[in-house]
């Protein structure tokens, strides 16, 4: 694991990753997560972006970096600068999925699947399918379901697996209503699915 020294992006103190919490905010120095960042008020937001970019200047290839600048953007809704980030956060990084799903999230670009063109439906579930191949996770289920219908069963298309086999697989790994609203929240687009 590469150790670097930068700003903590809360307070501004000096710090190294290798803690991976700042000593004097208690605050975690990389944003792992949408949820960790969706009460933040944007002034917030940006001030964790430029300490972000400032380290990723001497670090660009850092994953840890790469994925907190994405999940800024992406909470911003900057979303090609997202997708952009969380590509760069993909390379050589077999192990975590994080990066895959919210690449897909950001391409999603806070409108429905219908809305878009095949081959941006078609990178969306090649970045669910990669992330799913790592570690499945209730939501990725969920997002390739919501696909499926939104897409692929409102303009008549055959699919296999179907959008139900996903929704299925979803519920039987615990999907609760509050994934469904968080999911729907992170991506900024309506609740229309059935559970």
């Amino acid at each position: 694991m590469e150790i670097i020294s930068m700003k903590c992006p809360n307070c501004g103190a000096s710090i190294t990753t290798q803690t991976r919490q700042c000593e004097y905010c208690l605050q975690e120095i990389f944003v792992k997560s949408f949820k960790s960042l969706a009460s933040k008020p944007t002034p917030q937001v940006n001030k964790y972006m430029a300490s972000y970019r400032v380290a990723s200047e001497q670090y660009p290839n850092n994953k840890d970096l790469n994925l907190s600048i994405g999940l800024c953007f992406l909470r911003l809704k900057k979303y090609d600068q997202a997708t952009e980030y969380f590509v760069k956060a993909q390379a050589e990084n077999f192990d975590d999925a994080t990066p895959f799903f919210y690449a897909a999230v950001a391409r999603l670009q806070g409108k429905k699947p219908f809305m878009h063109n095949r081959q941006e439906i078609d990178k969306m579930m090649e970045d669910i399918q990669a992330a799913m191949d790592i570690e499945p996770a209730v939501e990725q289920y969920y997002f390739m379901s919501y696909i499926k219908r939104d897409y692929f069963k409102r303009k008549f298309i055959n699919s296999f697996p179907s959008w139900e086999s996903y929704m299925q697989e979803a519920v039987n790994n615990g999907l609760s209503v509050a994934d469904v609203e968080e999911f729907h929240s992170m991506t900024g687009t309506p609740i229309d699915m059935e559970m």
